[in-house]
């Protein structure tokens, strides 16, 4: 509820000063043409995704190419629907079911995956905010402070990943009950096996160099969807949209961070001197058919895996249950 009240917040925020007509007449003249070919390179950028989290997954299990990739697209397909990016989790309990391997394992290979996107997002800001004048100070101090907090982060999980048995040494010293140290214990375990791909040099390179391609294939099916609807930017200044609104996803909003991203996308085109109402139609537009497009491949998703919307729910729900029994014993 939270959540909606924000967004209901920043739609607001976005649309006070908006004139109304044009953006109508910006969505009718749009060109379909360029919002097809926008949607097809969108996908694209999934499928390095998926083939990113191929190797990721590499440590816990070596798979066929792009054989996790509607588990992968489940968990964007569920952010989407629920809060809070609980899709994530259902992405790691569903792809831990199907592959047979640590659920916990599974949601490590996931933080692990976004803290690479944030790595790209903070260094693409820095680079590119050389070049751009005039970024509002409370953005700038956003992306520093996200730079502390998820630097310590990528620290903290490399020297997990690396030296276990510190680890646990740690754990031991808070003196818990027996029961709860095991718990605590086994869960720590599988999550780290999930992390082995920081050992990884050849991985590593591989899942960097994957991360900027993904970033650069979204910010070519911005400036492509930008197009549609009469705006023209640089491919540069698309990612710097993408950048800025990847970080605002954080706050905590409605599901699909509705308002979040059409606000700070708004202030980022500013940036560029575009016109609030262009900006809004654009970025609204935007960010509309790329949920689609996302509905379009989980909906695809669940029928290949044959799996219906509510064994989405219903794996949470019996991963939670299972937890209870474990705890019970």
């Amino acid at each position: 509820m939270l959540g909606c009240l924000i967004s209901l917040l920043l739609i607001y925020l976005c649309i006070r000063n908006i004139d109304f007509k044009q953006s109508v007449s910006l969505l009718k003249n749009a060109n379909i043409s360029l919002i097809v070919t926008g949607v097809i390179i969108y996908i694209c950028s999934y499928l390095v995704r998926g083939f990113r989290w191929d190797y990721i997954l590499a440590p816990l299990k070596k798979m066929k190419m792009f054989q996790s990739f509607f588990y992968l697209v489940f968990g964007f397909f569920m952010n989407n629907i629920l809060p809070l990016r609980l899709g994530e989790f259902v992405r790691a309990i569903v792809a831990g079911k199907k592959l047979e391997i640590s659920r916990s394992g599974v949601f490590a290979t996931i933080v692990v995956e976004r803290l690479m996107d944030i790595v790209i997002f903070i260094i693409s800001f820095f680079v590119i905010a050389m070049f751009v004048p005039n970024i509002p100070n409370w953005l700038q101090k956003s992306f520093i402070a996200c730079t502390v907090i998820f630097g310590l982060m990528f620290v903290v999980l490399f020297f997990m990943s690396k030296d276990e048995d510190k680890f646990l040494k740690l754990l031991s010293k808070f003196h818990l009950p027996s029961k709860i140290n095991e718990i605590i214990k086994s869960l720590f375990l599988k999550f780290a096996s999930g992390l082995k791909f920081f050992q990884n040099k050849k991985l590593f390179f591989i899942v960097l160099i994957t991360s900027i391609v993904v970033w650069i294939i979204e910010a070519y099916a911005y400036k492509t969807l930008f197009a549609a609807f009469g705006l023209n930017v640089t491919a540069v200044q698309c990612l710097f949209v993408i950048v800025t609104t990847g970080v605002a996803t954080m706050i905590p909003t409605a599901p699909g961070f509705i308002g979040a991203i059409e606000s700070v996308g708004m202030v980022t085109l500013g940036i560029f001197g575009v016109e609030e109402t262009m900006a809004f139609t654009a970025m609204a537009a935007t960010h509309f058919i790329e949920m689609m497009a996302v509905y379009a491949l989980g909906i695809t998703g669940m029928i290949k895996e044959r799996i219906s919307f509510s064994d989405l729910f219903s794996f949470a729900l019996k991963q939670h249950s299972e937890q209870e029994e474990q705890n019970g014993k």
